[in-house]
C-alpha cells in the first residue's frame, strides 16, 4: 500500500464484482475522502449516474472481454461534489491473494505533467542502463586483464606493492604504503573485515569476499577481494590482493532481484505462466507461474501426453490442433480450455502459442502462456447476467431514457421513453433529437434546446435545472427533470449522449397547490395577510426606488356580524364570497385584493394616483352601499368602511403604511361607516388614533402591575320593602404621578384596539375576590359589574367567567349582577341570550345597560331574560324639561313592569328628577345626588347621604 501511495496518479483496487479494496492516497484527496474508510463500498460510489451506466455497459464487458481497458473518459465525484473529468485504465490482477481489479485514473489535466515524469524517468532509466552495461563491459575487460586494485604483502604483513588503483582506493601515496605493516596502511574498518582472511591465506587458504567500505564523501563501496597465497615450496611468502570494486553490479543484482520478484508477483497476481515446446524434441517446460496455473508442483515437466491428459475431451481436441496448426502453418492460437481439478470443479484455461522460428525459417519452438481465466469466465457469465439485467431495468424504470449519437440522432430509448414522448422506438430510431424530444419553458411556454446539446458542445454531463415541460407527439404535456451525459469510446472521443428524464408533474402540481395554499384564503380564493404583505413589501420597495406611486386600501365591511348572528356563520361565509366577487369586479386584474381575516379586506392598486386610488374605492363604497344580501326572508344592507392611503416613498416601512391604513380604516367608521377616509399628513383623525395608540400601551402596563382601582356609586331602592345594599362598580386607573384617570380617557382605546375583554376580566376577577374577603356581607345585597360588547361575543370569556363563577359559589353569585348594553346584546344577540342563561345559572343576575339607546329595543326584550332595566342617562337628564323623555320613562317602566323586569335611572342629579321617577314608578335610582363614587373598599363603611331615602 505504501507504494501505491508514492504513485503520482490515483490507484483503485476493486475485486471482480466492483466492490473496492484499496485507494491510494492520490485517489483518497481527489475524491475528498482523505481519512475516511470507504473499502467494502461499490466503486459505483465514486462516479455519477451517467458514469455509473456507461462503466456497467461498456468498461466491465471490455476488461472482461480483452483483459483491460485504456483511456477510457468517465468522471469522479471530486471533493465537495465537483464532477472531475478523468481517463481511467484498468487490468485484472490479484490484491491479497484473490483476483482483482486495478485502476489508474488521470485527471484531464494533470495527465501532461504525469507523461512528462514518465518520459523523464524513462530516460534516467535507459541513462542507467547503459552505464551499467558500459561498468559491466569494463569489468568484465579488468577482469580479463589486471584487476582494478592489485597488491602484494609479505608473511611478515609488510606492504610491498601496491598499484594506482589500490593507492588511490586507500587516499594514501606510495612512500606512505610500501614497507609499512598492516595498521598503518588499512582503516580499521578494513582490518576487521579482513584479519580473519589475512590469517587463513598466510597459512596457504586462498580468500574469496566481499567487503564494504565507507567513502570519504558518505556512502558504501562494495568490493570483491582475492586472496592468493605466495607459496614457494611449502613456504608461504606472503599473499596477492585482488580488489574489485562491484557497488554497481551489487545495485544491479539488486535491482534485478526486485524486478524478478516483481515479475513473479505479477505473474502470480495476474494467474499467469509461461510455456515453451521444442518440436525436434518434444521437450516441453513450464514456468513457476505454469504449474501453478495447472496445480502442479514447482518445476513440473509434463510430458505431451500428460500435459494434454489434463484437460476435458473437447478442449484437448482443440489444444492439439491448434499445436498441428502452429508447427505446420506457423498459425498463432488463443483458446479458452476446460481443465477439471481433483476437487471436482473445473476451471477455465487461457493458453496463447505462436511459433519462433531460427534464420532458415525453420520453427525452432512453440512458445506462450497459461493463465487461471475461471473466476474471469465466471464474472463473464455474471456481468452477462447483469448487462441482461440492466438492458432490463432500463426497460422498466421509471426514468426515461434516451441515447444519441454525436449528431444528436436518436439510437435508442427506453419503454418509459416511448410513453412519454409518444414515439415507438421503431419510429423514433435515426429521426433528430429534437423531433422526438420537444420541450418548451413552463412559464413562457417558448421551445428550449435539449440538454444534449450543450453535453455535447461542453463533453460534459450537464443538469439544466430549467422548469421544462416535455409536449408529447400526440399533444399530451409533462412536467420533467432532465439531464444528459456524453457517451465516450476507449480513446475519449464522444460518441454520443444519453439522455435521462422523469415524469413530475404531479410533484409540481402538489407544489403549486401547496404554494396557492400558503398564500391564498381558502374561503375566498383571495391572496391571505402573509401573501399581501409580501406584495406590499414588493410594491413599497419599488416606489422607493423608482419614486413611483401607488394606493393602499384598506376594508373593514358594516353589520357583517349581524349576519353571522341572525344567520350563522356559514350564511356569513356566503357573503364573504359574494363581497370578495364584488370587490374583484371593481379593481383591476392586475391589482392585488386580499382577505386579511375575518371581514378586514386590503387592495393594492398599482400605478395609482391618490385621486384614481380615491375614485375606486368610492366606487367601492357605492356598489356596497347598492348591494343587498338576501337569506331566506331576510335582507341586509352590508356597507363598507376603507381607509385609503397613498404608497409612495414617504413611508419608512411597510408597517407604518398598514398602521396608517387601519387608522384611517376606522376613522372612516367612527365618521359615519360606509364611507371613504383618505389619510393626511395632517389628519386629525389619524392623530386621534395615534393618541389612541399611546394608550393601549398604559392600559397593558396597567394589566400587568395591577394600576387599576375599583370604585363603587350606590344605587338606592325608591320602593319601600326594598332592603340591602345595592351599588356599581366602577374602574379608574391609576397615573405614574399618582392621580386617577377616569374611564371615559382609556376605555374607547380599549375597546378599539380589543383589549376591553382583558380589562372586564380583572375586573370581574377582583370583584370576586372583594366580595368573598369582606368578614360579613349580610348587608351587601347586589354589585353591579360592567362587560363590555367584546366580552359579550368572545365565547373564550364565556368560559373563562363560567369557571370563575362556578369557583366563586353560590353565595358569593348571589350577590353579583352583570350590566350589558342594550346595544352589544343586540349586536351579539345569540351570544349575549347564551351568555345571560350561563351567568343566571350560576345564580348571577343581569341588567340591560342603558337601554332605550339603540334601536327595536322592545322587540329584542322579549328575548334577553335579564332581571334589570337601567334606563340610559340621556332620557333622565332632560325628564323636567323634555315632555318626549318623560313619555319615554314612563313608556320604558311600563314595558319592565310587563315583562317582569325592575327598572333603575342612571344619571340622577336633580331632586325633582328624583321626585318625578319615583312618582313613575322607578324601582332604583343612581346618580351624583344620592351618592358620589368612592373606592370599593370603604363601601360598606360609609353611610347613605343625609336626605336621601333609605338605602341600603
Amino acid at each position: 500500500m505504501q507504494f501505491m501511495n508514492q504513485l503520482p496518479c490515483p490507484v483503485l483496487v476493486t475485486d471482480m464484482f466492483g466492490t473496492m479494496l484499496a485507494l491510494n492516497a492520490p485517489l483518497r484527496e481527489l475524491v475528498g475522502q482523505p481519512d475516511g474508510d470507504v473499502t467494502g463500498q461499490p466503486m459505483n460510489a465514486l462516479f455519477p449516474p451517467a458514469s455509473r451506466i456507461f462503466l456497467q455497459t461498456h468498461v466491465w464487458p471490455t476488461l472482461l472481454r480483452d483483459g483491460r481497458v485504456s483511456e477510457i473518459h468517465l468522471h469522479v465525484i471530486g471533493a465537495r461534489g465537483v464532477r472531475v473529468p478523468v481517463m481511467v485504465n484498468a487490468q485484472p490482477g490479484a490484491w491479497d491473494g484473490v483476483p482483482a481489479c486495478f485502476w489508474v485514473l488521470f485527471v484531464a489535466q494533470e495527465r501532461h505533467h504525469f507523461e512528462t515524469a514518465l518520459v523523464q524517468a524513462r530516460g534516467q532509466a535507459e541513462a542507467s542502463a547503459t552505464a551499467l552495461a558500459q561498468s559491466q563491459r569494463f569489468i568484465r575487460n579488468i577482469a580479463d586483464t589486471i584487476p582494478g586494485q592489485v597488491a602484494y604483502w609479505d608473511a611478515q604483513r609488510l606492504c610491498q606493492f601496491a598499484n594506482r588503483h589500490y593507492l588511490d582506493a586507500i587516499g594514501l601515496e606510495s612512500d606512505a604504503v610500501l614497507g609499512q605493516p598492516l595498521q598503518r596502511v588499512l582503516s580499521a574498518e578494513i582490518l576487521d573485515q579482513s584479519l580473519v582472511h589475512i590469517d587463513a591465506v598466510l597459512k596457504g587458504e586462498p580468500q574469496e569476499f566481499e567487503r564494504t567500505v565507507s567513502l570519504p564523501g558518505g556512502g558504501k563501496a562494495h568490493t570483491l577481494v582475492y586472496y592468493v597465497p605466495d607459496v614457494v615450496g611449502s613456504q608461504v611468502n606472503g599473499f596477492f590482493v585482488q580488489i574489485s570494486d562491484i557497488t554497481r553490479l551489487k545495485a544491479v543484482e539488486g535491482a534485478l532481484r526486485t524486478s524478478q520478484a516483481f515479475l513473479q508477483r505479477t505473474g502470480a497476481l495476474a494467474g499467469v505462466g509461461g510455456w515453451e515446446l521444442d518440436p525436434r524434441t518434444g521437450r516441453l517446460l513450464w514456468s513457476e507461474g505454469a504449474c501453478h496455473v495447472h496445480g502442479q508442483p514447482s518445476g513440473y515437466e509434463p510430458r505431451h501426453e500428460e500435459w494434454m491428459s489434463l484437460y476435458t475431451p473437447d478442449s484437448r481436441q482443440r489444444m492439439e490442433q491448434a499445436l498441428a496448426c502452429a508447427l505446420h502453418a506457423g498459425d498463432a492460437f488463443d483458446l479458452e480450455l476446460d481443465m477439471p481439478r481433483p476437487d471436482g470443479q473445473v476451471h477455465s484455461v487461457r493458453a496463447v502459442g505462436m511459433v519462433e522460428r531460427g534464420p532458415g525459417l525453420q520453427v525452432e519452438r512453440l512458445v506462450g502462456a497459461f493463465q487461471d481465466v475461471t473466476e474471469r469466465r465466471r464474472m463473464a457469465r455474471e456481468l452477462e447476467g447483469q448487462h441482461e439485467l440492466l438492458r432490463v431495468t432500463l426497460q422498466s424504470i421509471g426514468d426515461a431514457v434516451i441515447t444519441t449519437d454525436a449528431r444528436e440522432t436518436v439510437m435508442w430509448l427506453n419503454p418509459a421513453a416511448e410513453r412519454m414522448t409518444g414515439w415507438p422506438a421503431s419510429e423514433a430510431l435515426g429521426r433528430p433529437l429534437d423531433e422526438v424530444f420537444h420541450i418548451v419553458d413552463e412559464a413562457t411556454r417558448q421551445r428550449i434546446d435539449s440538454p444534449v446539446v450543450a453535453c455535447l458542445a461542453r463533453r460534459e454531463s450537464v443538469s439544466p435545472g430549467h422548469q421544462a415541460l416535455l409536449v408529447s407527439r400526440g399533444g399530451g404535456e409533462f412536467g420533467i427533470e432532465d439531464t444528459a451525459a456524453p457517451i465516450r469510446n476507449d480513446q475519449g472521443a464522444v460518441l454520443g449522449a444519453v439522455l435521462v428524464f422523469h415524469d413530475v408533474t404531479e410533484q409540481r402540481r402538489l407544489s403549486g397547490e401547496m404554494t396557492y395554499r400558503a398564500t391564498h384564503d381558502p374561503l375566498t380564493g383571495l391572496v391571505n395577510r402573509s401573501e399581501f404583505e409580501s406584495q406590499l413589501q414588493a410594491l413599497w420597495a419599488r416606489a422607493r426606488r423608482e419614486g413611483s406611486t401607488h394606493g393602499l386600501l384598506f376594508l373593514d365591511l358594516d353589520q357583517f356580524k349581524l349576519v353571522n348572528d341572525t344567520c350563522g356563520h356559514s350564511v356569513g361565509d356566503h357573503l364573504l364570497k359574494q363581497v370578495s366577487r364584488l370587490l374583484a369586479d371593481a379593481v383591476r386584474s392586475r391589482d392585488t385584493l386580499a382577505r386579511l381575516g375575518g371581514d378586514e379586506f386590503g387592495i393594492l392598486l398599482e400605478d395609482c394616483d391618490p385621486e384614481q386610488a380615491e375614485r375606486v374605492a368610492q366606487k367601492i363604497c357605492d356598489r356596497m352601499d347598492q348591494f343587498r344580501f338576501v337569506h331566506e326572508d331576510k335582507r341586509f344592507r352590508i356597507g363598507v368602511s376603507i381607509g385609503m392611503v397613498p404608497l409612495d416613498a414617504r413611508w419608512s416601512s411597510t408597517a407604518a403604511l398598514q398602521q396608517a391604513a387601519d387608522t384611517a380604516c376606522y376613522a372612516a367608521k367612527d365618521g359615519g361607516r360606509n364611507r371613504v377616509h383618505v389619510w393626511f399628513d395632517t389628519d386629525a383623525a389619524v392623530s386621534a388614533r395615534q393618541f389612541e395608540v399611546q394608550w393601549t400601551s398604559r392600559i397593558e402596563q396597567a394589566l400587568d402591575t395591577d394600576a387599576f382601582v375599583l370604585f363603587a356609586q350606590r344605587i338606592v331602592a325608591q320602593r319601600t320593602g326594598a332592603a340591602g345594599l345595592h351599588a356599581e362598580v366602577l374602574l379608574r386607573m391609576r397615573a405614574e404621578d399618582g392621580a386617577l384617570v377616569l374611564p371615559g380617557a382609556f376605555l374607547p382605546a380599549a375597546e378599539r384596539f380589543h383589549l376591553a375583554s382583558r380589562i372586564d376580566r380583572w375586573v370581574l376577577e377582583h370583584v370576586i375576590h372583594w366580595v368573598g374577603a369582606q368578614p360579613s356581607i349580610g348587608e351587601l345585597q347586589t354589585l353591579s359589574v360592567n362587560l363590555s360588547g367584546q366580552s359579550v361575543g368572545d365565547r373564550a370569556f364565556h368560559a373563562w367567567a363560567g369557571e370563575k363563577l362556578r369557583a366563586a359559589g353560590p353565595v358569593i353569585c348571589a350577590k353579583l349582577c352583570l350590566e350589558i348594553t342594550e346595544t352589544a346584546a343586540v349586536t351579539n344577540l345569540a351570544d349575549a341570550v347564551a351568555f345571560i342563561q350561563q351567568a343566571r345559572g350560576a345564580g348571577v343576575r343581569v341588567a340591560l345597560d342603558d337601554f332605550g339607546a339603540g334601536a327595536s329595543s322592545f322587540g329584542y326584550l322579549k328575548n334577553l331574560p335579564v332581571d334589570y332595566l337601567k334606563i340610559d342617562g340621556q332620557f333622565i337628564r332632560d325628564l323636567m324639561t323634555d315632555p318626549l323623555d318623560d313619555v319615554a320613562v314612563r313608556c320604558f317602566v311600563d314595558v319592565a313592569r310587563v315583562v317582569g323586569v325592575r327598572t333603575v335611572a342612571e344619571f340622577v342629579d336633580q331632586p325633582e328628577v328624583l321626585a318625578r321617577l319615583q312618582a313613575m314608578g322607578v324601582d332604583y335610582a343612581q346618580g351624583y345626588l344620592l351618592h358620589r363614587p368612592e373606592p370599593l373598599s370603604l363601601l360598606l363603611e360609609t353611610r347613605a347621604a343625609p336626605g336621601a331615602p333609605a338605602a341600603a
